[in-house]
């Protein structure tokens, strides 16, 4: 009885050492230098399907991107129109609101990138990325 009870302070200390199996496996978070590259990257893919669909992506779409020196330059009507897209926009199936893949969404509005097509993309390997 006495190695019994022994034995149990042992059992919990060796559980304590095992891995947990219950949590899946989870890649470290991208840094905020990769969620830039992921979220420039979804901007030259919009710029590209929007001038594949015959509609002209403004020079400033992705202002602030690594080696991009076009500002927005579309005037105040223009841009508050994209922000009122974005603002009325409803999220896809499967974004929640008040995280981060809420705000790249709206941003790639914003900027420019047509609702419709911006949905699409939220779908890209590169959009969970950045909105990691």
């Amino acid at each position: 009885m006495r190695a019994a009870l022994y034995a149990v302070p042992l059992v919990l200390l060796a559980a304590c050492g095992l891995p947990d199996r219950s949590a899946p496996d989870r890649a470290p978070a991208p840094s905020a230098a990769e969620r830039l590259t992921a979220e420039c990257g979804l901007l030259a893919r919009a710029e590209t399907m929007m001038e594949a669909a015959g509609q002209t992506a403004h020079p400033g779409l992705r202002e602030g991107c690594p080696g991009v020196s076009a500002a927005d330059n579309r005037d105040l009507d223009m841009q508050m129109a994209s922000l009122r897209a974005a603002t009325g926009a409803i999220l896809p199936p499967g974004l929640q609101a008040g995280t981060r893949a809420e705000t790249v969404y709206r941003r790639m509005i914003t900027r420019g990138v047509p609702v419709s097509l911006a949905g699409h993309l939220t779908s890209d390997p590169l959009f969970a990325i950045a909105a990691r």
